[in-house]
Order: C-alpha cells, then sequence, then structure tokens
C-alpha cells in the first residue's frame, strides 16, 4: 500500500509540473492496485472530467469500475465520469494525461494515436525487458525521471530507444526534483509532449512510512514494539 500510494504521488507532482493546466481527459493502462492511487494523484493536481479506462483483462476493469463507483458515491462534489476503452486506441484518442500501469514486455500504446500535448506517468515497466511506452514517443517527448541512474539501469522504456540508437542518454531532460527546485524547466509549450518515467526509489518508501506513523499516532492508532 506504500508503495503504491508514494508511487500516485510522485506522478501526481509530475503531472502537477508537467501536464497542461487545462487536462480534463485521462487514460489509464492497467487496473490493478498502483491505477488507484495513479487516478487518485492525477485527479488531485488537474480538474479531469472524463476518465478512461483499458486493461487485457475485462475482470479487473469491472473490479475496478466498481471500487470508483463507491469512490464516486462517497464524493459528493462533482468529479468525473468512467468509461471503458475497448481499445488502446480508443482509450488515448483524447487523453490529455496518460497513466501506465502494467508489466508490459511491449508498448501499450501507439505513438500515432495520441493528441499533441499529452502528458505520459510511465510507472509501470520497471526492468530492462518491460516497456509501456513506444520508443517514438520517448525520442520527441520532454523525458523527466525519478532517477537518472536508477531509470537507465532498470527502465525499458528508456533502455530499448538508447539500444535502438534513437536517443543517447543525455536524452533524460530532468530529475523530478530539479523541476520541483526550479533548477529546470518542464513544459514549454502547449503542443509539447512530456513524459515521466518512474521505477521508484527507496527515499520515496521512507518518506511515505514516516507519515503514515506519524498519522497513526495523531490517530492514536497501532502500537509501539521496543526493539
Amino acid at each position: 500500500m506504500l508503495t503504491a500510494i508514494r508511487t500516485g504521488a510522485a506522478s501526481g507532482a509530475a503531472t502537477d509540473l508537467l501536464a497542461r493546466p487545462d487536462s480534463r481527459v485521462a487514460a489509464i493502462f492497467g487496473a490493478g492496485v498502483q491505477a488507484r492511487t495513479q487516478l487518485e494523484a492525477i485527479c488531485t493536481v488537474r480538474p479531469i472530467r472524463t476518465v478512461w479506462i483499458y486493461d487485457r483483462i475485462p475482470e479487473r476493469i469491472e473490479t475496478f469500475v466498481r471500487e470508483l463507483a463507491g469512490w464516486l458515491v462517497r464524493d459528493p462534489s462533482p468529479r468525473f465520469c468512467v468509461r471503458v476503452a475497448t481499445s488502446s486506441q480508443e482509450a488515448v484518442a483524447d487523453a490529455d494525461v496518460i497513466c501506465t500501469a502494467t508489466t508490459s514486455s511491449t508498448p501499450v500504446f501507439d505513438d500515432a494515436d495520441l493528441k499533441p500535448g499529452v502528458h505520459i506517468n510511465g510507472i509501470g515497466a520497471y526492468t530492462p525487458a518491460m516497456t509501456e511506452v513506444p520508443s517514438a514517443t520517448v525520442k520527441r517527448a520532454l523525458a523527466v525521471v525519478d532517477s537518472r541512474d536508477a531509470a537507465l539501469a532498470e527502465a525499458g522504456d528508456l533502455i530499448l530507444p538508447i539500444q535502438q540508437g534513437l536517443i543517447t542518454e543525455t536524452h533524460i531532460h530532468a530529475e523530478l526534483g530539479e523541476l520541483v527546485l526550479g533548477r529546470k524547466q518542464g513544459r514549454t509549450g502547449a503542443d509539447h509532449s512530456t513524459c515521466f518515467k518512474s521505477v521508484g526509489i527507496a527515499v520515496q518508501n521512507a518518506l511515505a512510512a514516516s507519515l503514515a506513523v506519524k498519522n497513526a499516532e495523531a490517530s492514536g492508532l497501532g502500537q509501539r514494539v521496543v526493539w
């Protein structure tokens, strides 16, 4: 759960810094645990009104949609409508923000199907053999990562286009922290595509765990264990 929360938080920060302010449509690839926090995070920082869900396993989509229905019922404020995509093309056709949360070894959508100015959070491919984002998309997008060293060692989404000679290591524009601190600039135009590639770093888990402990103490929950 902590991993899902901190991964969603990272994508939320990246979306806030890189996605167009007027983003209204989101597409989520994968309907597992990570998809929940990805959606919650991007809806926190952008006024999302329509969400497309795509997964190759229909049963997982059904479960996800039921959970979202319960979430929307508990939240009285106007939120968004949820739509099930029958193809990857349908999912991304109008998407302003895309989150990929799968374990795919091949790209989950085609570069030609993307609209101009889209922002992508790629969080599912975490080994050199996995890839969710097309190499052509990575090549033309402003690329931001959580950690340069970790991404270049683990992220197939970056390793594959490097091996293909489409990009070099210098294609990585910035680490997310550099954008947060204002050391690097993010999006420069409405039609500029951006991509945040995350493989996860330990400090995110440590901070998430620290916050959980602090909140538990404030709420009088849990128990102390003496080592």
